[in-house]
C-alpha cells in the first residue's frame, strides 16, 4: 500500500497543509519541521505527485530552479532572469536551495521527476553520471547554468571562468604586479577551480610563483574574503594583488585592508567576479570581471521551454563572454 500524505502528516504530527508547504517548498515551516517532515518523507519512500493538473492536461505550469543558496546577488539575479522568462510562458517557478546537503539534493531529485515540475533548471550544482542518467530515464527537460558536467550532450549555460582567470591574472601582471594571492570560493566549486586555473596558467607563463600560503579559501562570502586577506597581510611578504572568485569576498578583503591601515589600490590592488550592483558603489568601486548574470538565467530557460514543447536545440554548450570592468581598486605598482 502507498504512503499518502495523510501519513506523513500523522507521522510528523502536523497538518496536512504543513506537509504540503514543505513539498512544495513554500515559507511558514521551522527549519526543524521541515527537516524532520523531510526525513519521514525519505524514510517512507513517499513520491508526491501534481495530481488535478496532471489528469487535466499532463502539465503542472511549474518549473524548478535547484540551487545551493539564496543569499548571494549572483543567485539572485539568476533567479530574476529564470523567474521573469517562466512567467513569460506564464508559468510559475518553484525555486530550492541544497545547501550541498547531500540528503536535500536527493530528495529534490526524487520530488522534481515525479510529476512536480516540467521542466528543471540546475545552477552551480555537480551533477553526476547517475544524476543525468536519471533525469534522462525520467524524461524530464533541464538545463544547467554553471555546472561542472562531464556528459556534453546536457545543455549547459556558462562562461569560460578559465579565460577570465587568465585575463584578470594578466591585467595584473601588466600593472606591474609579482606577489599575488588568491581567494577561492569553494574548493569543490567547479567556477572558483575554473577561475584559479586561468590566475596560475597566467603567473606561470611570466614566471611568477604563487606561494600556497598566497591562497585562501573564502566560501564566497563578504566575511569569508575578509577573514583570508586578514591571513595574508600576516605574511612577511605580503601581496600587492589579490584576485577573489567572486565580488563579495573582493568587497570583504578591501574591508580587511582598510581596517588594516592600508589603502586600495595604493598598497594592495583587488580583483573581483560577477559585477553585482554593489561593485560600483562600494567606497572603492571595484575591478571585476562581469559576466551576464541574469542573462545567462534567461538564455537557459528559453532553452527549457524549448525543451519541454519538444522543439529542436542544435547546439548544448552555450558559452557566453566576460568582460573586464576597470574601476578604482587597482593601480600599477609605484603609480
Amino acid at each position: 500500500m502507498s504512503v499518502t500524505i495523510n501519513d506523513i502528516a500523522k507521522a510528523a504530527n502536523v497538518t496536512k497543509a504543513t506537509v504540503s508547504y514543505v513539498i512544495n517548498n513554500k515559507p511558514g515551516v521551522s527549519d526543524e519541521t521541515r527537516e524532520r517532515i523531510l526525513k519521514i518523507i525519505e524514510e517512507n519512500g513517499f513520491r508526491p505527485n501534481v495530481i488535478a493538473r496532471g489528469l487535466a492536461g499532463k502539465t503542472t505550469g511549474i518549473v524548478g530552479l535547484v540551487l545551493p543558496e539564496i543569499s548571494d546577488m549572483y543567485f539572485a539575479r539568476i533567479i530574476k532572469g529564470v523567474e521573469n522568462t517562466a512567467n513569460k510562458y506564464d508559468y510559475t517557478l518553484n525555486l530550492s536551495s541544497t545547501h550541498g546537503n547531500p540528503q536535500k539534493e536527493k530528495m529534490l531529485f526524487d520530488l522534481y521527476t515525479s510529476g512536480q515540475v516540467e521542466g528543471i533548471v540546475f545552477v552551480c550544482i555537480s551533477l553526476t553520471a547517475e544524476h543525468i542518467n536519471y533525469l534522462k530515464q525520467k524524461k524530464v527537460p533541464f538545463v544547467c547554468i554553471d555546472c561542472f558536467v562531464a556528459d556534453k550532450s546536457v545543455y549547459n549555460v556558462y562562461v569560460d571562468n578559465e579565460e577570465a582567470g587568465y585575463n584578470a591574472g594578466s591585467y595584473l601582471i601588466k600593472l606591474g604586479h609579482r606577489k599575488m594571492a588568491f581567494i577561492h570560493g569553494l574548493y569543490n566549486s567547479f567556477e572558483s577551480k575554473s577561475r584559479f586555473k586561468g590566475f596560475c596558467r597566467a603567473l606561470n607563463e611570466n614566471n611568477i610563483l604563487l606561494p600556497k600560503k598566497g591562497v585562501g579559501q573564502g566560501d564566497f562570502t563578504k566575511t569569508g574574503g575578509y577573514l583570508v586577506t586578514l591571513e595574508f597581510l600576516k605574511l612577511q611578504d605580503r601581496p600587492t594583488a589579490i584576485f577573489a572568485a567572486n565580488d563579495q569576498m573582493a568587497m570583504g578583503a578591501i574591508a580587511a585592508i582598510t581596517e588594516s591601515g592600508f589603502k586600495v589600490p595604493e598598497d594592495i590592488s583587488i580583483i573581483g567576479f560577477d559585477d553585482i550592483e554593489a561593485a560600483s558603489v562600494v567606497q572603492t568601486p571595484l575591478t571585476t570581471i562581469r559576466q551576464p548574470i541574469e542573462e545567462m538565467g534567461k538564455n537557459a530557460t528559453e532553452i527549457l521551454f524549448r525543451l519541454i514543447n519538444g522543439k529542436d536545440v542544435p547546439e548544448t554548450v552555450i558559452l557566453h563572454k566576460t568582460e573586464l570592468v576597470k574601476r578604482s581598486s587597482c593601480a600599477s605598482i609605484g603609480g
